[in-house]
C-alpha cells in the first residue's frame, strides 16, 4: 500500500488483522482524509480489490496508528488522538470504538461514528506519563495486553505495558 500527493489518505502505520471469518485486513492512515481499511490477499499479501473502508476520522485532525482486536464478537478500533513525539509536551491519548463488523461502523460509547471525531477515552497522560499512544493490543494467557509509547517528564521515550480490563458493557479500560 501507498499513498500519492493525489491521495486524501496517508498509508502509514499499517495493522494487519485477521477476521472472525478468516479474512485479511489492513487498516492503516494519519491526518488528512482519516483511517482507512483494505481487504488483503493472503496469498500475495497485496491488496485484494479496490475497495476503500473509511474507519475513523476527525476532518482532517490528528488521528494515526488503527489497532483492531476482536474480543467477544465485537471488532475494537484503538486510535492515538493529538500529538506525539514532543517529548513531555506531546498530547497523544488513546481512544476506542467497536463495530460487530471490521470495516465498521465503529462507535464511542456515546455511539458517535468514529468516521466523525467520534472516539472513547481509554489512556492519556497523567503524573508523569506524557502522550501514550501508538497503541498495539493483544491477547496475553491471563490477560489482555496494551502496549504503547510515552514521554517521561524529561522527554524520554518509554514502552508503557498494561492489562486490559473490560467492564460489564463490553468497553476496555486499562489497569
Amino acid at each position: 500500500m501507498e499513498s500519492f500527493t493525489s491521495n486524501d489518505y496517508n498509508a502509514i502505520d499499517p495493522h494487519l488483522q485477521v477476521d472472525a471469518q478468516g479474512r485479511w485486513w489492513m487498516a492503516f492512515g494519519s491526518f488528512w482524509s482519516g483511517l482507512k481499511m483494505v481487504k488483503i490477499d493472503p496469498a500475495t499479501g497485496k491488496r485484494l480489490d479496490g475497495t476503500l473502508y473509511s474507519i475513523a476520522g476527525r476532518g482532517g485532525g490528528a488521528i494515526e496508528a488503527p489497532t483492531l482486536f476482536h474480543h467477544d464478537g465485537w471488532y475494537y478500533l484503538f486510535v492515538s488522538f493529538d500529538r506525539c513525539c514532543d517529548g513531555a509536551d506531546s498530547t497523544y491519548r488513546i481512544m476506542v470504538g467497536r463495530s460487530r463488523d471490521i470495516t465498521g461502523p465503529y462507535r464511542d460509547r456515546n455511539g458517535t461514528a468514529m468516521t466523525s471525531g467520534g472516539g472513547t477515552e481509554i489512556l492519556s497522560g497523567h503524573g508523569g506519563i506524557h502522550g501514550p499512544g501508538h497503541q498495539d493490543v493483544f491477547a496475553d494467557t491471563d490477560s489482555d495486553i496494551l502496549a504503547y509509547h510515552y514521554y517521561a517528564d524529561d522527554g524520554t521515550a518509554l514502552l508503557g505495558v498494561n492489562r486490559l480490563g473490560w467492564d460489564s458493557s463490553g468497553w476496555p479500560y486499562v489497569h
